[in-house]
């Protein structure tokens, strides 16, 4: 029998198509991921009065921007307003989407495809994930948003990286990737189209919707097998002594008893 697990529903928020919550999944110790803390979402550019105040309501006071320096400058983040921290931390280091695409440590993928890219990441990345978790493991209180673009693939690494750490179980995590290729429908990709050419970008390819389960699987996998996992992973990068501790005991909670 196929195992049933939490599947977030996308939060509505305006101008956005990939929004959720991380709470709600089941953790090895018996507990679940704590509701309203930790939001995961595509780009924030387009949110609006509307948008702004239902972040407002959800008490988001940390906004992490994993996208490149081109991507923020074409496309800001619309929190003015929100009274928010906001911190951009470019998951790439300004290498794949660059506002100098001559720069020469520029990451050009021989074959362009996700799986490429992934392992683009976790090659060059490393440091930067540590940040990005740190950065979160730093907000102790109210709610933090991470988001890239499409809110997929930067995005999805970091979300399976966290909920890896609070002990999601391996195909809860997979799937709470995979679940992002639903959310990703007409409206998302004509927005997309217009965000790409914007940025100088020409085409939308299947690369900015497609979120295969095999692909985050090959992923963890890999750092199974290179670093024991992927707190391991982490800390071969300098994940500093504690920071796993404060995300387990700010970010899940202990199963309710039942009577």
């Amino acid at each position: 029998m196929t195992q049933e697990f939490h599947r977030a529903p996308r939060i509505e928020v305006p101008g956005t198509f990939n929004f959720r919550d991380l709470g709600g999944h089941r953790t090895d110790d018996g507990g679940a991921v704590a509701f309203g803390r930790l939001y995961r979402a595509d780009g924030l550019g387009r949110l609006g009065p509307d948008g702004v105040a239902m972040l407002q309501e959800m008490r988001i006071v940390s906004v992490v921007d994993l996208r490149e320096e081109k991507e923020v400058a074409n496309i800001p983040d619309a929190v003015d307003g929100l009274g928010a921290r906001y911190s951009h931390m470019p998951l790439l280091g300004n290498r794949y989407f660059p506002l100098d695409k001559d720069i020469p440590d520029r990451i050009v993928l021989d074959a362009p495809s996700l799986p490429a890219l992934y392992a683009a990441m976790i090659e060059t990345a490393g440091p930067r994930f540590v940040d990005v978790i740190t950065h979160i493991a730093d907000i102790e209180q109210d709610a933090t948003v991470f988001h890239c673009s499409a809110g997929k693939d930067r995005t999805g690494l970091v979300a399976a990286f966290l909920l890896s750490i609070l002990g999601v179980e391996r195909d809860a995590v997979v799937d709470d990737y995979a679940l992002t290729e639903e959310y990703l429908g007409d409206d998302f990709r004509a927005a997309l189209r217009s965000h790409f050419s914007s940025a100088g970008i020409s085409s939308v390819s299947a690369m900015a919707t497609e979120a295969k389960p095999e692909w985050l699987a090959d992923v963890l996998d890999r750092l199974d097998r290179e670093h024991g996992g992927v707190e391991g992973y982490l800390v071969d990068h300098g994940l500093r002594d504690g920071v796993t501790d404060r995300l387990r005991a700010s970010l899940t909670e202990a199963r309710t008893p039942t009577s």
